[in-house]
């Protein structure tokens, strides 16, 4: 590779442009652009420990614990002390936080829809692969990505 700004420019443009989006989507939900992550984590793992969201999502405790906070505070999730450990903590969504997932699923869509909105099906395809490839030569052992791999949610 000649240059790697060539590869990593566009990925954080798309990342900072995918922010931007679901912010402003989610606005009228009251959920914040470091807050919608957390979510959709719960929505394939309710129940999990805060500092497992917190490696998943490669953020520090702390803004793991703001996040949630939030969150909280808007009825999405709630916090439960981890019978086995009791400094620890477990996070499950709420009703509302389950009935708004279609929401925040279709804003994903809508995003990916626009983000491949020229692409053929056999480019999409190829994009998801190789996406997915750069993404487990990052994974640390023991947690795999926020999304699964294949998702019937996202055409």
């Amino acid at each position: 590779m000649e240059d790697p700004r060539e590869i990593c420019g566009p990925i954080a443009h798309i990342y900072r442009s995918h922010l931007a989006y679901m912010e402003k989507e989610l606005e009228a939900y009251r959920i914040g652009s470091g807050q919608f992550n957390f979510l959709m984590v719960l929505y394939h793992r309710d129940g999990i420990s805060q500092e497992t969201l917190a490696k998943i999502l490669k953020v520090s405790k702390a803004t793991s614990t703001r996040a949630l906070q939030s969150l909280e505070k808007e009825g999405y999730v709630y916090r439960q002390r981890d019978e086995n450990d009791h400094r620890a903590y477990k996070v499950y969504l709420t009703e509302k936080g389950k009935e708004i997932r279609n929401v925040v699923l279709e804003k994903l869509i809508s995003f990916v829809n626009t983000l491949l909105s020229d692409f053929t099906p056999e480019e999409k395809e190829i994009f998801r692969r190789l996406i997915q490839k750069a993404v487990f030569n990052l994974l640390e052992p023991g947690f795999e990505p926020p999304c699964p791999d294949r998702s019937d949610d996202m055409t």
